[in-house]
């Protein structure tokens, strides 16, 4: 006898349809799950802001402002220069600023209630109940706390604290204020207004623990590839905790960079005093040789000898005079570098001297005193820092001293160029050469004065209201539809889910059927 290899269609879904008393019940389910889901699961909503990173010439407006990038005003950090938007969103996620952000917004509490079937969180503002835990407690929370509070006529009826830390802590009939002792430390539960008879369960998360999950909510990309405006997104279900989460961040951003322009400007301010000090030493001292000279010799017209030093190039006696100042100034960060005191100092920032570079090295500076601070003297970490510190130092020592040489270099240069005034001038009588030398040196040491002071002043402007390093494009607004969960998708995930599980379960009664025939 033949066996018939031939598919039937119609017996085949004669048969499918004789097994609706197993795909019925189980789309039915499925169905009655994604309901529930969707029911008991709190809508979010995507909230997103933007903010445009300004580059230094953006952020300065004065006419001060602008000496930065001319002349000597660039020669200790002046320059303006564009802003890496790469580098700018690394800073603004970094865990530091993260960290503060979660810090000053209370992020480290979660207070949730029940509206009908969904649970939803309390912002800060509707908080019945005040929270308070010191700053070490919550620091050093090494597993997330639940504390379930069953209120009733505005007492706590029941409370309940669970955590990895420690075992299940139980209280009925407690008084509004009063404070829960715990092993891993207390916290004060005080009443803010009047309590309606609900259950709270308050969360209280480790500083990691919240870190990370920020990292997972937060995404922070530029708006285009060459665009300077970065673009904050996340979703929530709580949309003013949303927008405090993301106004935070642009705040702290600009508290961050506001510090580290101020900690530059204090660090250069005080070497510019240090060098102004003995200029100004260096110029009192000249000015008196000056007199003296002029009175020993009888002359009566310093502008007839004077003169003379601008019978050369002018343009090539400004150079000079800035190529000497810049040299001095060289000069004085290598003697800085090499003193042993100064081993783990931060570097003065001077532009053309590798600025990346030094900023790396201070930033790494920085590091080691916050690890001074919390950690001892024989710490592996400590100790691999300050190691990086005295290799990075060398090689910006011998960095720097190889721009000296080319400096020097580009002066011996600019000399050889204004030789014929040498030559003029050594034409001179003696007295009148020499009296025309000190006056050089005195208006060189005039320069250097002057531009040392204006970098005194620019210290002033780093605290101006202009300082800033992003302008807040858009403040953070919320998505008109929710983007989670999604009906849609929930109700084909359940119809695949049903399809699965009535194909399995059919497929194992067949091979059942089959192995009794």
């Amino acid at each position: 006898m033949t066996k018939d290899e031939n598919i039937h269609l119609g017996e085949l879904i004669k048969q499918m349809f004789g097994y609706w008393k197993i795909y019925v019940p189980i789309g039915i389910v499925c169905l009655i799950g994604a309901i529930v889901f969707l029911l008991v699961t709190p809508k979010e909503y995507a909230v997103t802001s933007r903010i445009q990173l300004l580059g230094e010439k953006q952020g300065m407006l004065s006419e001060m402002k602008m000496l930065k990038s001319s002349g000597l005003g660039g020669l200790l950090g002046g320059a303006s220069s564009g802003v890496n938007i790469e580098d700018e969103v690394m800073v603004m996620t970094s865990r530091d600023n993260l960290v503060k952000v979660i810090s000053d917004n209370d992020m480290q509490f979660e207070v949730t209630t029940r509206e009908r079937l969904k649970k939803r969180i309390l912002n800060l503002d509707e908080l019945p109940f005040g929270i308070v835990a010191t700053q070490q407690f919550l620091n050093t929370l090494q597993h997330p706390i639940e504390i379930v509070m069953k209120i009733e006529n505005g007492e706590v009826v029941k409370l309940t604290a669970t955590s990895k830390s420690f075992k299940k802590i139980t209280h009925k009939d407690l008084h509004f204020p009063f404070t829960l002792d715990m092993p891993c430390g207390s916290v004060m539960f005080t009443q803010l207004a009047p309590i309606a008879s609900e259950k709270y369960t308050v969360n209280l998360y480790p500083l990691q623990y919240a870190y990370e999950e920020l990292i997972k909510e937060v995404a922070v990309n530029p708006s285009e590839t060459i665009s300077d405006i970065v673009e904050i997104t996340t979703s929530s279900s709580n949309i003013p905790g949303a927008f405090r989460l993301l106004n935070g961040i642009m705040e702290r951003y600009n508290v961050y960079s506001k510090d580290v322009k101020i900690h530059d400007a204090n660090l250069n301010a005080q070497f510019v005093r240090e060098r102004l000090d003995t200029i100004t030493m260096e110029l009192a001292m000249l000015e008196h040789k000056i007199e003296n000279y002029k009175q020993k010799n009888k002359m009566p017209d310093l502008e007839a000898y004077g003169s003379v030093t601008y019978m050369g190039n002018k343009e090539t006696e400004r150079l000079i005079l800035e190529t000497e100042t810049r040299l001095r100034m060289i000069d004085y960060v290598i003697n800085y570098m090499q003193k042993p005191e100064n081993m783990y100092s931060a570097i003065p920032i001077i532009d053309g001297l590798g600025d990346k570079a030094i900023l790396a090295y201070n930033q790494l500076a920085l590091d080691r005193q916050r690890l001074l601070q919390t950690t001892e003297a024989g710490n592996p970490v400590l100790q691999l820092t300050e190691i990086q510190l005295r290799e990075q130092r060398k090689m910006l020592l011998e960095s720097i001293q190889s721009i000296r040489n080319n400096t020097q270099i580009s002066l011996d240069a600019l000399v050889a160029k204004d030789s014929k005034l040498s030559r003029q001038v050594d034409q001179l009588p003696t007295q009148e050469r020499e009296f025309i030398e000190m006056k050089r040196q005195q208006k060189m040491k005039e320069t250097m004065y002057l531009f040392l002071m204006q970098k005194l002043q620019e210290k002033e402007l780093v605290n101006s209201p202009d300082e800033i390093a992003g302008r807040i494009v858009d403040k953070p607004y919320a998505s008109y539809k929710h983007v989670f969960p999604k009906g849609t998708v929930v109700l084909i995930i359940a119809f695949l889910i049903a399809c699965m599980l009535s194909a399995a379960v059919i497929g194992v009664k067949i091979a059942l059927s089959n192995k009794k025939g």
